[in-house]
Formats: C-alpha cells, sequence, structure tokens
C-alpha cells in the first residue's frame, strides 16, 4: 500500500531560509519497507554556526524577546493553524518515515497543534512574584527568556517532540537551532515550512538536520544559552558532559524501564487491556513504555491470560493501512538490537510466551511481534535495561512493600502505574515509587500526562519538565529587582 509524500524542501532552514545546499546526501527510509523515501542534505557545521550566528542577533537585537505576548501568541496559533492545514500531509510523512499507523500518526498529528495552541496562550499566565521585604523596599521578580536555545528531538515522536520544545520556547521569547534526528527529519522540515508562512522573524526558528556531530557543537557552543534533549540517557549523559564547559541550562528527557504494578483485588481485564496499550504503543518504542508487567502473584495466571488475550487483538502492517496497530521498528539496526535483547532473555531463563520474532506474513520490513516473556527474575537484563521495542516481561510480588521495592529497583524513573481497587494502597505505592509520573488505574503509557501537564523523570529518567507551564519555567530566567521607596 503506497500514497504519494508530500513535497518538502530537504535542506537546512536557516534564518528564514532553506538552504540551497548541506553536507552530502543522506537517504531517508521507509522502515516499513526500508525503501528510500527522500535524501536529506544535514546542516554542515559551518552552516550550523551560521544559524547561532543568526539566533544569536535575533534574540540580542530583534522583535521576537521584545515583542507583546500576545502578539506573540497569535503567530503561535497560526502555526497551530498551519500545522492542521496540512494534517494529512504531516500524518503521511510520520507513518512513511516514522513507521507509526496512520490513526496514530494523525493523533499525533493533531496533538502537536493542541501544543501550540496552549502555549499561545500561556505566556501571559506565567507571571512574577512580588515579595514583602520592608515598607521602604519593594521587591518584585521577573520572567525572561532565557535566550538562544538548542533543542535535539528523537526519532520516535518526531512531530510531537518539536512541538513540545519549539512552543514554549518560542512563547517564552527565546530563539532556538532544532536538530531533529537523522533518522526521522521530514515532518520537522515540513513544520520548518509551516512557521516560515506564519511571520516568525528571520532566525528565531533554525532547522538543522543532522548527526552526532551538529549535536556536539550545539551542546558546546558559548553563545547558546541552554539545550533541551530527548533521546538515550546515555547521549543525555554526553549532552550534559559537553553543556558544562559553558554552564549552559539543561533539559534531559531521556530512557525508562517503567513499571506496571497489578495487585490480586484490580479489575484485572481493565489492567491487561491498559497494559497493552502501555507497553506496546508505537511498537514500543517509547520512553515511558511500560514494559516491566509486576503483578501480585496470585493473580499473575488471571492476568496473563488476559494479557495474552488483548495481544491478538494487535494488528501488525503497513502504517498506512487503517486497521493497523503495530509498525515497525525504525530501522534494521533497531531491530537486530531488539531481536538480541529477546534471545539474552532465552537464555537468562525468561519464559518466551508469544511473539519473539518477525510475522511470518510481514517477510520485509523492520516488523517484529509483541513479545510477552514470563519467570522475569529482577536480575536479568530484560528486567532491568530499556529494550526500546515490542517486549515486556511479567514478574510475580507478594506484598505492597516487594511491589514498591522491585519498582524502585531501577536506575530509571520516569513513569509507571498502579492497579488496585484499594485506593488507600493505590495512593501509596503511586507516592513510594521515584517516578516522574504514574497513573492509578487507567491510562496507557501515551496518555499517562495530559499535553498540558509536566512530563519528566527522575534518577536516569532525566532532568527538569517538558509540557504545561513548567516548561516555561525551563525556557525563562527569573530576575529579581528591588526598588528602595524611601
Amino acid at each position: 500500500m503506497t500514497r504519494a509524500l508530500p513535497p518538502i524542501r530537504q535542506t537546512p532552514f536557516i534564518a528564514g531560509v532553506f538552504q540551497t545546499t548541506g553536507g552530502p546526501r543522506e537517504p531517508i527510509f521507509d522502515p516499513a519497507t526500508n525503501d528510500p523515501i527522500g535524501q536529506v542534505a544535514p546542516a554542515t557545521p559551518a552552516q550550523a554556526i551560521e544559524a547561532i550566528a543568526a539566533a544569536r542577533r535575533e534574540f540580542d537585537h530583534g522583535d521576537w524577546p521584545r515583542m507583546p505576548v500576545y502578539e506573540r501568541g497569535q503567530i503561535l496559533r497560526a502555526i497551530a493553524d498551519g500545522i492542521l492545514a496540512r494534517a494529512e500531509d504531516f500524518a503521511l510523512l510520520e507513518a512513511v518515515n516514522g513507521g507509526k499507523p496512520i490513526s496514530g500518526a494523525r493523533r499525533e498529528v493533531a496533538g502537536a497543534a493542541r501544543v501550540f495552541n496552549y502555549y499561545a496562550g500561556a505566556m501571559d499566565k506565567f507571571f512574577g512574584d512580588t515579595i514583602p521585604i520592608s515598607d521602604n523596599l519593594l521587591n518584585f521578580t521577573l520572567r525572561e527568556p532565557l535566550g538562544v536555545v538548542a533543542q535535539i528531538t528523537p526519532w520516535n515522536f518526531p512531530l510531537l517532540a518539536a512541538a513540545w520544545k519549539l512552543a514554549p520556547a518560542l512563547a517564552a521569547g527565546c530563539t532556538c537551532l532544532l536538530k531533529p534526528s537523522p533518522l526521522t527529519p521530514m515532518s520537522t522540515l515540513l513544520l520548518a515550512e509551516v512557521i516560515a508562512a506564519c511571520g516568525v522573524p528571520a532566525g528565531v526558528v533554525n532547522i538543522l538536520p543532522g548527526g552526532g556531530e551538529i549535536g556536539q557543537l550545539l551542546a558546546e557552543h558559548d553563545t547558546i544559552d541552554g539545550i533541551s534533549f530527548t533521546g538515550s540517557t546515555a547521549v543525555g549523559a554526553a549532552v550534559m558532559r559537553a553543556a558544562a564547559g559553558t554552564v549552559k541550562s539543561v533539559a534531559l528527557e531521556l530512557g525508562g524501564k517503567n513499571a506496571c504494578i497489578v495487585f490480586a483485588d484490580a479489575d484485572i481485564a481493565k489492567a491487561a487491556k491498559s497494559a497493552v496499550g502501555a507497553a506496546f504503543g508505537n511498537a514500543g518504542q517509547s520512553c515511558s513504555a511500560r514494559s516491566r508487567l509486576l503483578v501480585q502473584r496470585s493473580a499473575v495466571e488471571a492476568f496473563t491470560e488476559a494479557l495474552v488475550r488483548e495481544l491478538a487483538g494487535l494488528k501488525p502492517g503497513s502504517p498506512l493501512d487503517a486497521a493497523t496497530t503495530l509498525g515497525p521498528l525504525i530501522s534494521q539496526a533497531h531491530w537486530s538490537r531488539v531481536d538480541h535483547n529477546v534471545r539474552r532473555a532465552e537464555i537468562e531463563g525468561a519464559r518466551l510466551l508469544t511473539g519473539g520474532h518477525r510475522p511470518d506474513d510481514l517477510p520485509g520490513g523492520n516488523f517484529y511481534l509483541p513479545t510477552v516473556f514470563a519467570d522475569v527474575a529482577p536480575d536479568m537484563a530484560l528486567y532491568r535495561e530499556e529494550v526500546f521495542g515490542p517486549v515486556c516481561s511479567i514478574t510475580p510480588f507478594d506484598t505492597e512493600a516487594d511491589a514498591v521495592g522491585m519498582a524502585n529497583a531501577s536506575a530509571y524513573g520516569l513513569n509507571g502505574s498502579v492497579w488496585s481497587r484499594d485506593i488507600g494502597q493505590a495512593l501509596r505505592v503511586a507516592k513510594a515509587v521515584r517516578t516522574g509520573m504514574i497513573a492509578v488505574n487507567g491510562l496507557p503509557s501515551a496518555s499517562s500526562t495530559s499535553l498540558f501537564a509536566p512530563f519528566g523523570g527522575t534518577k536516569r529518567s532525566g532532568l527538569g519538565r517538558e509540557l504545561g507551564m513548567s516548561a516555561l519555567a525551563f525556557y525563562t530566567e527569573i530576575k529579581t529587582v528591588t526598588v528602595d521607596l524611601s
């Protein structure tokens, strides 16, 4: 099944202009077929320096940071409208370049527009404070834009991640240098076309497709004031080290190995249905995926049976088929990494219940069946390490204290869920689990936070929060002003 992709510019977008050249063009692939679908010219280091200079000039001397927040908001609304006007083009790019089922791609496009609309009206509601000191002194704080910010987005949510970063930064008055993943740059380049048509001054938004060399340059450059990175924990640590030399502000949204805790008194059928979406949404390629299923021992058999029944409803296939609910993994290399983790789990003694290989009817592309292991012990790699694929594990526990201890026995702390009809027990566990987000008795991982509530984690899952008003805290600086009234 094929559909024509929209024509898009496939070169860096710098100072309001798509460049005529870049580095040697690199092929972009459809993960459902591994066929090339375009050739993008990555930004060269010289072009990245040019973009940084443009963003710096606009922030230091241009109109954007000094524009009344309502007027900035009107431009963000225009961007949201522009996304919706080309919604099907964006969805096709997310499906064909990112491997997302088209129905999910369409929801993500609508979500990206909502984010821009939210921040269009947020900045004039993000205030400083007045602080009582004495009768003769007036003390107050101002929220001022952070400055020039670098933003690095991942391949698993290309458009949505770009919206999460650009919208609050622009609302705050920052100027931006956004580097999409080299695997999935196409929807971000289309977003640059929308931004260019919406009255954003040249230099405010610059899109720099490219790989690690450009990311390193952005993290190290001394005229960039902050960097926001979403991706693996290992690369996030490298970004943090690179940014330390210039003491720039850093926000990191990194990996996860999230636990779904199911007590015996839970609604087992509902918990199993939710667990499928939480573990296998986006083919498990999500830092929020709840891939550790911790189930009270007396309920393991019933929960496992219900989970396997629910898995039968997942349909791997072409992302452009409306019936598809499980798309391919992003690349051949990533397919091999996921399969390596599955084979290692078998060697370590985990019991494979279902999946564990490519679908027989989909010999091409990077498809992988939803895979469930039982008898997974906490010392196994599958329990501890992020697979980033459609693979989950079932591990029994006995007591509430066991559940909390097992959930917290992780280097990560991004997301999680707890299922129990005993609301006191559920809330005790929700409070005790060290994680940035947790759901009680519902919500797949993709819906574990509203687009307008804080998103982020603890421990090696990152620093800071995206979305909601919390994102504006990162993209602004606090200035304290004291006035002597005597």
